[in-house]
């Protein structure tokens, strides 16, 4: 392993992006891969490269004359060789701190099989993928992933095309990285910030200090004389002006500048839309303290109904949060905190500001006063935390101050995805129909599901010779074509799109590539899923939820909900 210096400057570009936390999740993260095609080597290449821990790569296929065309990491002296020990290899070069095995088995093999040594290469995954597996086999892994709480990243790709599906029942983020305007409550000021502008008298600055006020300071003064003469009061009302009126606070504070230039004042007057809309909790947010498993009687799962399920092999499982998840302890002492006097329904403060016009020690008496606020509210926080863990038998330092803090420090930016079922998908229709009938995805969807289809019907991809070397390749195209748009139409007509029909030549453009993986597409969808493997992994950053189409012939990447 390398020094931890060494670490800092071989990833300090992707520290900037995922931080330390993240870096670390990487490192102890253990990717599970069926399928050795270019498709995984390029996926588990953009792993690799930024220092995930271990992957294992299973597969009993071997390299021929196609992958040494389309496969990066298998050489023309590979032929014969099994694929997965070889794109093992070349993925081991690229990273030394990444620790990969080749399991050169069939997949098929490895799931049907009841060794613990087979179960547990699943079931100790932080992530499994799957790629170019048929969908009896992509549905027996799902269901075994739903189960675990595994997230499944289901990939295929044919020519120009690809499908990247992602499943796990339940993603909490706390370090989203969403971008939303700063929270400096300056239509509801906390005492302290009352203190510190009241404690600021422009009428006694010369011009040159009174040109380095920061602005959320004049904005505060502003919004007491706005209050004052509307009959409010700052600080004790609720203050909301509508956006008609927002010029009113505007000419306040041109009024109060030096001069009609001045940088601190303008800088207040381009910030106000920002800052004089009510206080409010973001809508992601209050879904999650308001969810059932931030309530204060546990339940498992987020349907009322789940404690009547009957569990079958083909039934999804809800998840099981537990009392003892980490995410929803602290969602509940979120609940707890914004429904307390303290916080009057407001969330814990970040403590940050942005930059703003300003000399340096007015700056940082500030960002002191918002530091010290965010610390009080880690501190009441962190007593409806330690209540929470109490109340459940867990000790205290079950939740770390650390992770008390980021909590804090994200609590506007939480997010919660709940994903659906891919083996319940596979064995019915999507689970979002509505959703899907309007989006750019759809066609290239069905088109995937009926590949896979013929695949199960002939035991071969449409545009693929049944090992008959006489056969005219353009009259299998053709009618491979024709077979899989009715296959596709079918689709759409049972589930209930019916009047809409599988666009021209887009059978005959699935057939042609014979589900033959392109390096060039196999590259960019390699980079798509290792992106979303990585937010899934790390827990920052919003995954998409929940599938992706590569259009290598359109230059588009589609997202849609199936």
């Amino acid at each position: 392993m390398r020094p931890e210096t060494d670490k800092s400057q071989l990833y300090d570009r992707q520290l900037r992006l995922w931080h330390e936390s993240g870096q670390t999740a990487l490192e102890n993260a253990h990717v599970c891969v069926f399928g050795s095609s270019a498709l995984a080597s390029e996926s588990l290449k953009n792993l690799v490269l930024p220092g995930i821990g271990r992957f294992t790569v299973i597969d009993d296929a071997t390299v021929d004359d196609q992958d040494v065309l389309t496969n990066f990491f298998v050489r023309h002296d590979d032929a014969g060789k099994p694929r997965a020990e070889c794109i093992v290899a070349g993925l081991g070069e690229l990273n030394p701190d990444a620790r990969g095995v080749a399991v050169v088995r069939a997949p098929a093999d490895v799931l049907g099989s009841c060794e613990a040594s087979d179960t547990d290469l699943v079931s100790s995954a932080s992530l499994v993928m799957a790629c170019g597996l048929p969908d009896a086999l992509v549905h027996d892994l799902g269901l075994r992933c739903w189960q675990l709480g595994t997230p499944l990243i289901v990939a295929s790709a044919a020519g120009f095309m690809a499908s990247i599906r992602t499943t796990v029942p339940e993603h909490a983020v706390v370090e989203s990285h969403a971008e939303m305007k700063q929270d400096l409550r300056l239509t509801a000021p906390f005492p302290a910030l009352l203190s510190h502008v009241d404690n600021i008298d422009l009428g006694t600055l010369d011009p040159t200090d009174l040109g380095h006020v920061p602005f959320a300071v004049i904005i505060v003064k502003a919004l007491q004389k706005w209050a004052a003469a509307n009959g409010l009061v700052l600080g004790k009302d609720t203050i909301e002006i509508p956006y008609r009126r927002i010029g009113e606070v505007r000419d306040i504070i041109r009024a109060m500048a030096p001069a009609s230039d001045e940088e601190n004042f303008v800088e207040a007057g381009n910030n106000l839309n920002a800052n004089c809309s009510a206080y409010e909790i973001a809508f992601e947010v209050s879904q999650i303290i308001s969810d059932a498993d931030a309530s204060e009687t546990p339940t498992s799962g987020s349907s009322s109904d789940d404690a009547d399920l009957q569990v079958s092999p083909s039934t999804p499982l809800p998840c099981d949060n537990g009392s003892k998840d980490k995410f929803w302890l602290m969602a509940k002492a979120l609940r707890r905190f914004t429904e307390s006097e303290y916080s009057n329904g407001k969330l814990p403060l970040s403590g940050t500001i942005p930059d703003m016009k300003a000399d340096t020690k007015g700056y940082i008496a500030l960002q002191r006063v918002y530091k010290q606020k965010a610390d009080e509210d880690k501190a009441e926080f962190s007593k409806h935390i330690h209540d929470v863990l109490d109340a459940a038998g867990l000790p205290q330092d079950y939740v770390s101050q650390a992770e008390i803090d980021t909590y804090c420090k994200n609590a506007r930016r939480l997010r919660l995805l709940r994903f659906t079922p891919i083996h319940t998908e596979l064995k019915s229709k999507p689970s979002n129909i509505d959703e899907l009938a309007f989006s750019e995805a759809l066609f290239h969807y069905v088109m995937f599901r009926s590949s896979a289809m013929f695949f199960e019907k002939h035991r071969r991809y449409p545009g693929v010779p049944d090992g008959d070397k006489n056969v005219d390749l353009d009259d299998l195209v053709a009618a491979d074509a024709a077979e899989l748009e009715t296959v596709g139409n079918g689709l759409l007509v049972s589930w209930g799109i019916a009047d809409q029909t599988v666009p021209n030549g887009l059978a005959a453009e699935f057939a042609r590539s014979g589900h033959d993986e392109l390096h060039n597409i196999a590259s960019l969808s390699g980079g798509v899923i290792a992106q979303e493997a990585i937010k899934l992994i790390t827990h920052q950053y919003v995954p998409a939820n929940n599938m992706c189409i590569v259009d290598g012939a359109a230059s588009k990447i589609h997202v849609a909900r199936v």
